[in-house]
């Protein structure tokens, strides 16, 4: 999958489920990434993803080509470098209690961070 398709797939959770869903099509790709060679990891991420709707989403979307690129010694995409792929107005929680949200501000990855998307690192499998 690549991350277009999985930009794809989020946008049909969002509709169909609800966010939390999407958030688990996040966890699968980062589980196919890490099984994945370089060759494959590099397509992966290469295109720019179509926008979710959702703007944290294309946020989150461009911090996890950040954070896995980053991680495994890849180059970043030029589209994830994008500053409207950001979530300016306020901050966006990965989660819909209240109480995770502390453990969001100290467990999000700076690559999620800087773009204002907070998610515990354990929505990212093993990463």
């Amino acid at each position: 999958m690549t991350i277009d398709e999985l930009a794809e797939a989020i946008t049909e959770a969002l509709d169909r489920y609800g966010w939390p869903e999407a958030v688990r099509g996040v966890k699968q790709f980062c589980i196919d990434f890490e099984n994945a060679d370089d060759c494959v990891r590099r397509e992966m991420l290469n295109a720019e993803p179509r926008s979710t709707g959702s703007r944290a989403f294309d946020a989150m979307l461009a911090g996890l080509a950040e954070h896995l690129a980053f991680h495994h010694g890849l180059r970043v995409p030029r589209w994830a470098l994008d500053p409207r792929r950001s979530v300016d107005d306020e901050w966006w929680f990965a989660t819909d209690t209240p109480t995770l949200r502390p453990l969001c501000f100290v467990d999000t990855p700076a690559a999620f961070a800087g773009r204002g998307v907070f998610l515990p690192r354990s929505a990212l499998a093993n990463v």
